[in-house]
């Protein structure tokens, strides 16, 4: 049990390492300061990206249950290396490399190419943090914050169908681990642990090989500290950060009952409710 504990403390403080990267590289992502324009104060553009990640996760689902396993893991790298490129460009563009979008498309290749070469828990955790803390900045950035707002709780509400009525999400999450895709952190709570031997099955007492968090539940809650930070200043982004992971307190307590629990609705209630509170103070 002590063992799950600290794993547990791991996976809070990678979420609390990927927040506070953000909160730092904020001013290195400038570039993106309004991207989208008119755009980004549409409210409806919460629901399109949710209409989105919806379609594209059935068809993950899809493609994964009709067992075209070399597919899957083909949509997955691709992804990964395209997230990389857009959340790794303002880094090189902010220290004048030359060619920065050229260089930063060259690093997110070579470094999809180690995964997948090497996909052990702490690359996997590595390349989540890189695409987590760039695409949660993009999207704080581009985004003003009622959509933001707007979005966190659309997400929250289909995480919550996902994984207690479909369940569409708990295959998924089984599907990454069995043909061992980088979509989620991994956190080992037994010694020696590998992701790649890795059944994703309790072992022998009903204990946990390790625990998993979907890339999605470092990133969702991530824009709204972003977008705080973005609107009321550095506070506003750490009373944010700190309402999430008082959320994570409760949600692993949920976990430890053996059922699979859904991130968004506790972590975006959380981030809302920390941000809420500074607001009030």
């Amino acid at each position: 049990m002590k063992s799950e504990s600290i794993a547990q403390l791991n996976m809070m403080l990678i979420f609390l390492i990927a927040n506070v990267i953000a909160l730092l590289l904020f001013p290195v992502y400038g570039v993106y300061q309004g991207g989208l324009g008119e755009e980004g104060s549409n409210p409806w553009i919460a629901v399109y990206y949710l209409l989105y990640v919806v379609a594209i996760t059935l068809l993950i689902v899809f493609i994964a249950k009709k067992g075209r396993k070399n597919l899957l893991r083909g949509i997955f790298y691709f992804a990964i290396a395209w997230a990389m490129w857009y959340a790794l460009f303002p880094l090189f563009y902010y220290f004048s490399i030359p060619y920065s979008d050229l260089v930063s498309l060259g690093v997110s290749i070579i470094i999809t190419l180690i995964l997948f070469k090497h996909s052990e828990w702490y690359m996997i955790n590595l390349v989540g943090i890189l695409t987590t803390v760039g695409i949660a900045l993009i999207f704080g950035l581009s985004l003003t914050l009622l959509p933001i707002i707007i979005l966190l709780s659309l997400f929250a509400i289909y995480d919550a169908i996902a994984v207690y009525m479909s369940k569409h999400m708990v295959y998924l999450a089984d599907s990454a681990i069995e043909h061992k895709l980088p979509a989620m952190f991994v956190v080992p709570a037994k010694k020696g642990y590998s992701f790649k031997k890795a059944s994703g099955k309790p072992v022998k007492g009903g204990e946990r090989e390790a625990y998993y968090m979907g890339y999605g539940d470092v990133l969702i809650p991530g824009i709204l500290v972003v977008a705080a930070e973005r609107n009321f200043g550095m506070l506003a982004g750490i009373f944010t950060l700190l309402g999430a992971l008082a959320a994570m307190l409760l949600l692993f307590v949920m976990v430890n009952t053996g059922k699979p629990q859904p991130g968004l609705p506790y972590l975006n209630a959380g981030a809302l409710a920390g941000l809420i509170v500074f607001l009030l103070l």
